[in-house]
């Protein structure tokens, strides 16, 4: 059983649960939880017996009745308290009960739920709980995709982005599911203080990396931080420190998906998508799960046998990548790998460092992170500045094979508790009309009027209107290609092998030397090779342990030996995250 939408290769989740939290009462900041990540992206058309709580039926509409809870993580009660206000007007038999959670913590507290019988939840964020996805706890929303959405007279589908919510119904299987909902999409941008900047003697945002590092230095010269940024593991590991080693280290390594393209008689080929697809690194978009199929067994292999850019020591760019990075985090602010998310950006808050890395939503939630004396730390709030975007700006020279991408994903991970029949077609028809552009307009125009919350991207929904200030904002962020959601050297190998977390730990302790000058960068690509070969084995067996449990027949084949199977042809899907990471959500 595969479920769409369950696997994203590390943004550090901190894209997702925080992105979760589109609109947040949370600081504005992400802090980050670990996520797992699988990537290949495959995914196939509905059947009824996908549904764990029978086959879909058209909502009841007006005559729905019942009690329905929301508990989302770090979620602002104002924004959905006027959701449900909406909705219970139009169905005066419903009662809907807001009870959102903090984020430290959620992950257990709905897993508490189940554990106990049946969940007081219906509505939930399950990104982080793959395993009882893989248990069917959760209602599947593929059989609902062409049911009449009543709030919009059509099929639901036709007013969802599908494209931009990473799912291809053209390519779905018997054993694909739905079980997050993904409405809304973000992209990782630079954020900067352009007072900072224009009292350093920097007049123009940077378009490539030679030109930030300069900028940094006048701003260091000026006497503040150029980059503020959170140095403890979890973002090393799933947080904004790890975005950047993710980005960066994807300009030198495009060229892996060469060696892990399905193959004729590999058991994920597909003709007629395989056979035509040519590498092209100019196209940001050229290895999307769209294009062209990855097969798990050749990323494992390719690993085993240090294949191109999946090997590391002695590996010329792999040094290149390093070293640009080290060079990078020399500009960060004193004592950085104790430093938390919250502590990072107060700094930025608080006009000590002149940039750090976000969401859109940021446009939104600055000014009430400024005004907020509990975030910015400042008696009264923080001094209010002008302030920017830029994208990611391009390392080049030796060994750069394509410009800079970023990481731009779908979020939401909206999940239904599966209970009966009845309480899934209230469920259903609740998400029906909050991705309607009725009930949309009613939780972006009170995101808009809280203190509490901001919309972290833009909405992966057709025929809707965002507000004037909205809309002009989010056609400032350029699309420029996005990193995630695939196998590659870079999302497999940059920052522990596979998101196996015993690799994990060990990479995070070996960057934190290498960051510290306490080793050499030749020191530590041969430290990490040891590393990636040591866990080789153990990632394996429990890549295939996790396979067996949910059904993924290829996976546990490269868990029983590295070898490329014959089976037959299917089309590649799109999966799009289990976990991701913490921004703010609505």
């Amino acid at each position: 059983m595969r479920a769409l939408n369950k696997w994203l290769p590390v943004v550090g989740s901190t894209l997702a649960i925080a992105m979760v939290a589109a609109c947040s009462n949370g600081n504005g900041k992400t802090s980050s939880p670990p996520i797992e990540s699988d990537s290949n992206g495959s995914t196939s058309a509905p059947s009824a017996s996908a549904s764990p709580s029978g086959s879909a039926s058209a909502p009841a509409g007006s005559e729905l009745s019942g009690t329905f809870k929301i508990s989302l993580p770090n979620a602002s009660a104002s924004v959905w308290n006027a959701v449900a206000d909406a909705y219970m007007a139009k169905h005066p038999g419903v009662k809907i009960a807001v009870d959102n959670k903090p984020m430290d913590g959620y992950k257990e507290w709905l897993t508490s739920q189940f554990a106990a019988g049946t969940p007081d939840v219906d509505l939930a964020v399950i990104n982080e709980v793959g395993s009882l996805q893989d248990d069917k706890k959760f209602v599947d929303f593929l059989p609902w995709l062409d049911k009449n959405n009543p709030y919009t007279g059509k099929a639901w589908k036709e007013s969802l982005d599908l494209g931009t919510m990473g799912i291809n119904l053209d390519a779905l299987g018997e054993n694909d599911h739905l079980y997050p909902l993904n409405f809304e999409s973000v992209q990782i941008v630079w954020l900067y203080n352009k007072e900072i900047f224009d009292k350093s003697g920097v007049t123009q945002a940077p378009k490539t990396f030679n030109e930030l590092i300069e900028a940094f230095k006048k701003i260091k010269a000026a006497g503040y931080i150029p980059l503020s940024l959170a140095g403890n593991s979890n973002s090393m590991w799933s947080g904004e420190a790890g975005w950047l080693v993710r980005v960066y280290g994807d300009q030198y390594m495009r060229d892996s998906v060469n060696v892990i393209r399905s193959q004729p008689n590999d058991y994920n080929f597909v003709p007629g998508v395989d056979d035509v697809w040519k590498y092209d690194p100019t196209d940001p978009y050229n290895d999307s799960n769209s294009k062209v199929t990855k097969n798990d067994l050749r990323v494992w292999k390719a690993i085993k046998d240090k294949t191109g850019p999946f090997k590391i020591e002695g590996n010329p760019q792999w040094k290149a990548f390093m070293e640009n990075l080290k060079t990078l985090f020399q500009y960060t602010e004193p004592g950085f790998f104790g430093v938390n998310a919250d502590q990072a950006y107060s700094l930025f808050l608080t006009g000590k460092a002149a940039t750090m890395l976000t969401t859109p939503g940021a446009y939104w939630q600055l000014p009430k992170d400024l005004a907020d004396e509990k975030k910015s730390g400042a008696k009264g709030g923080a001094k209010a500045f002008e302030y920017g975007f830029f994208n990611m700006p391009s390392m080049e020279g030796e060994g750069v094979l394509a410009p800079a991408r970023t990481i731009q994903i779908p979020i939401g991970f909206y999940g239904l508790v599966s209970k009966d029949a009845k309480q899934t077609e209230l469920g259903v028809d609740f998400m029906m009309y909050l991705t309607s552009p009725e009930g949309y307009k009613v939780y972006v125009t009170a995101i808009q009027n809280s203190k509490d919350a901001s919309i972290a991207g833009a909405p992966a929904l057709k025929d809707i209107e965002l507000p004037e200030e909205m809309a002009k904002a989010f056609a400032n962020f350029e699309p420029i290609g996005n990193t995630e959601g695939f196998t590659s050297a870079n999302n497999m190998l940059a920052r522990g092998l596979w998101d196996y977390q015993p690799s994990v730990q060990e990479w995070v302790g070996l960057i934190q030397q290498y960051f510290g000058g306490k080793m050499t960068i030749d020191q530590y690509l041969t430290k990490y090779q040891a590393t990636v070969d040591k866990y080789l084995e153990p990632a394996l067996k429990d890549k295939k342990e996790g396979a067996v449990r949910s059904g993924d027949a290829g996976a546990a084949a490269a868990g029983a030996e590295i070898r490329i199977t014959r089976r037959p042809a299917r089309a590649p899907a799109v999966r799009a995250g289990r976990r991701a990471s913490k921004h703010r959500r609505g």
